[in-house]
Order: structure tokens, then C-alpha cells, then sequence
């Protein structure tokens, strides 16, 4: 992958980092009572948490899984591949945490995460069930939602790219590049593994799929919430209006328009084509 931008190139502080429409303050009444100067705020800091996920996803989840299928016997072709993929992850993986320490460096210099905050057990034990893809197929699935939709939210970057932030359009022209292969090689693995669990074991994995898509990159909450904060924190007239925000953050939870912005058959088909194919997964709440 090319170097994403010139060392000494200046990011534009007065311009949006992500379309307004991916994030979900956007979908809340609250956002139409932020002035020009605040929703500006809110949008870059919401570009930063975005950039955090990608990265939690690929280093904590990704990578462990990644390495744990290239300690498996594949055919050439396919270990080649995963040898690329993981490549190519930890470049995603630093590119993005130079976008943000270059963006933000009060809150990146000594660290990658300040949104997301796992407790040190818990992200031990997502690295450790990651490490078994075999056992806890679940991952794999992820992997292919994630990336799906990290294609349609490239692209989106990229339709907007007069208006938006140079750096972070390239960032994302440069990830929506490499992710393209990484859904090729998502669905061959997924395939490659489909044998090797028994019906019961398929079953856990679905319903664990479930709770980790929507309590990890579902609608608003623990992270996100954490993003107002500190946008209150950086405005603080907004203080007073943060609860009324986090109210409304917390209400997308029932809002079918929000949640199909999120998952919908538009935004993952490839996902969704998977879905009606694997019985494990029938019945579950799946956003469609």
C-alpha cells in the first residue's frame, strides 16, 4: 500500500473528516440545534472514534484470527493470501493511528483507543476466542460484515470527497483498495471452515454473532456516548444539553431507519446473500 500522505502535509481543521450521514448524532433532533462550529467539532471527533474501531478491529480481532488460520494447514494459494491479509491489516492499523495522532495528538500521543475502552479481561478474552476461529467461527462472520460494510462507508467518503477532509478521503480511497480482496478472502474462508464445526456448535457461534455485532459495533453506546462527552467537554455550552443527547443516542436502539442505516441489504448484499444460506443463523435478529 503507498504511503497514505506526505509527512509534513497539514491536515484542514475546517473541514468535516466523515459524511455527516454515518454518524449518528446526525440522525438525532438534537443535531439540528448544533451550531456550524459544534456539529464541525462532533463530526471530527466522530471521524476519530471511526478511525478507533477499524483499528480495534483489525489489531484485537483481525489480527488474532488472522495469525491463529495461518498456524493451519491451507492450500498455497490461501495461505499466500492470509500472509497478504494480515499484511495489509497492520498497515490499515497504522495508518489510521497516524491519521489520528496527527489529528488529535492531546489524545493519541501515548495511546491508539481513547473512545473505545475495553477493560484489559475482556479484550484478553476476545483476543483468546479470536485465536480459535475454528471453534468460534463467529469472527469470521464478522469479519466478512465489517468489511462489506467498510466498503459502502469508503465509498461514501469518496462520493463526498469535495467536501471533506483530504486525508481522510485518501485514507479511506487507500482502505477501500485493499478491502475489496479482504470480502474476497472472507467469503473463501468462511467456505474453507464451514466443514469443520458440528450443527450445535454453529448454532452457539450464530447466537454469539448476534450479541457481539450488536452490543460491539451496533447502535450508539458505551464509545459513542463518549464522543458527546468530549464534545461537551470541547464546547462546554453544550453541557447542560448532553443528557438530552445521550438520550437520544441511546433511542436509535429502536429506530428501524437508523438501525437499517447501519445493516441493511443495500449496505452488506454479500453478507445478507450469506445469511439466507447459513440455517444457523434463521431467525435471528439481524438487522435486514
Amino acid at each position: 500500500m503507498p504511503a497514505p500522505f506526505p509527512d509534513d502535509s497539514t491536515v484542514d481543521a475546517g473541514k468535516p473528516f466523515i459524511p455527516a450521514e454515518l454518524t449518528p448524532l446526525f440522525h438525532t433532533p438534537a443535531y439540528r440545534q448544533l451550531t456550524a462550529e459544534q456539529s464541525l467539532c462532533y463530526n471530527q471527533l466522530q471521524a476519530l472514534y471511526f478511525n478507533e474501531q477499524i483499528m480495534f478491529f483489525e489489531t484485537v480481532l483481525g489480527r488474532s484470527l488472522l495469525e491463529a488460520l495461518l498456524r493451519q494447514p491451507w492450500p498455497q494459494r490461501l495461505a499466500a493470501s492470509l500472509r497478504q491479509f494480515l499484511a495489509q491489516e497492520r498497515q490499515h492499523t497504522e495508518m489510521f493511528r497516524r491519521l489520528n495522532r496527527r489529528c488529535a495528538p492531546e489524545l493519541y500521543a501515548e495511546r491508539d483507543f481513547f473512545f473505545v475502552q475495553v477493560p484489559r479481561p475482556g479484550r484478553a478474552l476476545l483476543e483468546r476466542m479470536a485465536g480459535r476461529p475454528l471453534f468460534f467461527s463467529l469472527f469470521l462472520w464478522l469479519m466478512l460484515i465489517q468489511e462489506e460494510r467498510s466498503l459502502f462507508y469508503s465509498r461514501s467518503y469518496l462520493s463526498h470527497r469535495g467536501s471533506l477532509e483530504p486525508h481522510f478521503v485518501q485514507a479511506h480511497r487507500l482502505h477501500l483498495a485493499d478491502e475489496v480482496w479482504h470480502v474476497e478472502w472472507d467469503e473463501e474462508l468462511i467456505d474453507a471452515c464451514a466443514g469443520r464445526s458440528s450443527p450445535w456448535l454453529r448454532r452457539l457461534n450464530a447466537r454469539l454473532f448476534a450479541w457481539m455485532l450488536d452490543e460491539f459495533f451496533g447502535t450508539p453506546k458505551r464509545a459513542q456516548l463518549r464522543v458527546v462527552a468530549e464534545l461537551a467537554r470541547r464546547c462546554p455550552e453544550l453541557a447542560a444539553r448532553r443528557p438530552a443527547m445521550r438520550r437520544q443516542l441511546l433511542a436509535l436502539a429502536d429506530d428501524p431507519e437508523y438501525r437499517q442505516a447501519l445493516y441493511s441489504r443495500a449496505i452488506v448484499p454479500r453478507f445478507f446473500a450469506r445469511f439466507e444460506g447459513a440455517p444457523e443463523l434463521h431467525g435471528l435478529e439481524i438487522w435486514a
